[in-house]
């Protein structure tokens, strides 16, 4: 008879990658098209202040650099086991600094690379303690980011 230690997972999430792409592809690739869109088909001044354009721009670089960092961090901590753990803490600081910058994606982005450092996404190996909780928190980060994005943007649409 065999005992196994370790925690089952009630929550599936994808593969490391794919989470991050989509968090990505929607905080950032979707915003871009409803700016691009409003660019194109809206009544207002691209030009202003604040503005679709200064828009567009901002969470194309912000959102950008989170994904550049945040995949960079987790491909230097994931050739290592010993360096998952502080990966996956490294990743969750950064993702619950950048919390204020949550219209560019990037909180969302580096805690859906948290959560792949600490074994959190599919075909991962599951750390325990502080990486791991980091690795939830960072999930955590990354779906309330891809909500309020979709949310902003119906709320937005519907006003």
């Amino acid at each position: 008879m065999s005992t196994s230690t370790a925690v089952p997972r009630r929550v599936q999430l994808p593969s490391g990658p794919v989470l991050v792409g989509g968090v990505y592809a929607v905080c950032v690739l979707g915003l871009v098209v409803v700016f691009t869109a409003r660019i194109l088909f809206g009544d207002g001044d691209p030009h202003e202040a604040e503005g679709p354009i200064d828009s567009l721009v901002a969470v194309s670089i912000v959102g950008t650099a989170a994904l550049v960092v945040g995949v960079g961090l987790a491909a230097w901590s994931l050739r290592a086991a010993g360096r998952t753990r502080a990966g996956a803490l490294a990743l969750v600081a950064l993702a619950v600094l950048t919390v204020v910058f949550f219209w560019s994606g990037a909180p969302g982005i580096l805690g859906a690379c948290a959560a792949w450092c600490a074994g959190l996404t599919r075909g991962g190996r599951a750390l325990t303690g502080a990486a791991r909780t980091a690795g939830i928190i960072g999930a955590f980060l990354a779906l309330l980011n891809v909500a309020l994005t979709i949310g902003g943007v119906v709320i937005t649409a519907l006003v």
